[in-house]
């Protein structure tokens, strides 16, 4: 009871801090000039079905912007209803085609771009964007007045309804949204904390991204590791109250892991992080929700009415006080309209619902029904490799799988059969894990992706299978290229351990 009582108490502390920054009003910057007009990429990601990409290109194409400072790039991650031709035609855009047999992922395709323009020298930042995003037409000004403040921030999300008007629960869950953004990731932002990265939109200077390494964008959890990254770098996340983006209120998504994630991400990362920043980063990332706050102040009270406590029931009242007031101060400084403020009564009824709906027990049952339900797709391909053991070389077979665009290998030697335990994206990774899993017993697989002179192609067309070699034999053509792939072998293999994809 102790714990429960310092931690409501310190989450207490922490909003009390917040609602006392929100009272004084915040600094509005008439005029946005800025002495230079930064050269900018916009990154566009597309995936599955894309009915707002035209709309955000055209959109983009008569930005109040320079048109030489800025360049479009769209990348079609598996795209349905999207022709490529189509938008190959413009000028403006430069397309980038993904066919996978499943989407590759943000990651993969934001590291795809910022490979290929690493070495362009007068590009200084990016800018990126999901396709179900709108903007307005001052949109890239306002980010190159921002860059000169931060080097990494994200827009305000604006939510618009998909028919005429918002529904009841749509209404509910975009009040929440801007009552979260106006008193929580604004307040911090003021106060120089930062906020955890939106992957959705979002802009990040051209070398800290060189520096910071490659994106690893899965889920909410993989954001909130880039976040501390980044704060391990002495890089706050901003939160841009004045830059808006909108999208879609059916694509909303809450933005906030579970808080059993969260305590186990802050349990297993507080003591390795050394930047004070990531620290106070992870510890606002263990507050509790309003059905925590609410139980955990009712077993309290019903615990020190009870039994002997350090603390009395009044000093458990007064705590919870504070913190009903500092919630008060937030919502009379989150400038949400009059019908908004009435929306958020019903929160905790969409709340329960969400937590209901997420529940294990009754997540599991989804699962199991939808993978009975659901037809996998499962191809196959086998080819014949070399095994050596520094002595002799011995000739087996590699069968690379591909499960529903998830991926894996199999190895065969005289009839006998190892898998790899782990499904992976790229077939590279899966070949990786074999090979690491050879090396344990002094075996070296003779595969291009092993091989010194081998290097990949980085274009997201075929899972990141194909490259070329950079072999200098005899007779080779000065500047010809060779196109190979991971599993081929030739005489000139030589053993190389690291290759670097990106």
């Amino acid at each position: 009871m102790t714990l429960l009582y310092i931690y409501l108490t310190i989450f207490t502390v922490y909003l009390l801090v917040l609602a006392v920054t929100t009272i004084k009003p915040s600094r509005k910057f008439r005029d946005k000039y800025t002495p230079k007009d930064a050269n900018l990429c916009v990154v566009v990601y597309a995936t599955g079905e894309t009915n707002t990409l035209e709309n955000l290109l055209k959109q983009l194409k008569h930005q109040n912007y320079p048109k030489q400072n800025y360049t479009i790039y769209t990348i079609l991650d598996k795209c349905e209803n999207i022709s490529e031709v189509t938008l190959q035609s413009d000028l403006n855009v430069n397309v980038i085609n993904i066919n996978n047999l499943e989407p590759v992922g943000k990651s993969q395709a934001y590291s795809i771009i910022a490979e290929r323009l690493q070495d362009v020298q007068d590009l200084e930042a990016y800018v990126f964007l999901d396709s179900k995003n709108y903007v307005d037409a001052d949109f890239l000004a306002n980010v190159n007045f921002y860059l000169t403040k931060y080097q990494v921030f994200n827009p305000m999300v604006n939510y618009l309804p998909e028919n005429d008007k918002l529904s009841f629960w749509e209404n509910v869950k975009s009040a929440y949204s801007m009552f979260i953004s106006s008193f929580v990731y604004k307040t911090r932002t003021r106060l120089g904390l930062t906020n955890i990265i939106n992957t959705d939109s979002f802009v990040i200077k051209k070398d800290l991204l060189n520096r910071i390494a490659n994106f690893d964008f899965k889920d909410l959890i993989s954001e909130v590791n880039y976040t501390l990254k980044l704060a391990e770098e002495g890089v706050k996340v901003a939160y841009v109250e004045d830059l808006k983006v909108y999208e879609s209120i059916i694509n909303h998504s809450f933005r906030i892991p579970s808080l059993s994630k969260r305590l186990g991400l802050c349990w297993n990362n507080i003591t390795q992080v050394k930047e004070l920043a990531s620290k106070e980063f992870l510890l606002s990332m263990t507050a509790p929700n309003w059905l925590v706050i609410v139980l955990g102040y009712f077993v309290l009270l019903n615990h020190a009415s009870r039994f002997p406590f350090f603390v009395d029931s009044i000093t458990i009242l007064v705590t919870a006080l504070m913190l009903f007031i500092a919630l008060c101060i937030g919502l009379m400084n989150s400038k949400l309209y009059s019908k908004e403020y009435l929306y958020l009564l019903a929160y905790p009824i969409h709340s329960i619902g969400r937590m209901s709906y997420n529940f294990p027990l009754f997540r599991s049952i989804r699962n199991i029904i939808k993978n009975t339900t659901r037809k996998h797709v499962i191809e196959t391909m086998t080819t014949n490799i070399i095994v050596s053991d520094g002595v002799n070389d011995f000739p087996c077979q590699l069968e690379m799988i591909s499960d529903d665009g998830l991926a894996r290998v199999t190895f065969i030697n005289k009839g006998k059969k190892y898998t790899t335990k782990n499904n992976h994206i790229r077939m590279v990774d899966a070949v990786r894990e074999l090979t690491t899993k050879l090396a344990d017993h002094g075996l070296v697989l003779k595969v291009c992706q092993c091989c010194k002179y081998y290097q990949p192609l980085v274009d997201g067309s075929t899972n990141m299978v194909k490259g070329c070699c950079k072999c200098n034999f005899e007779g080779r053509t000065p500047g010809d290229i060779i196109p190979t792939l991971i599993w081929n072998t030739c005489p000139k293999f030589e053993e190389h351990n690291v290759v670097n994809l990106f």
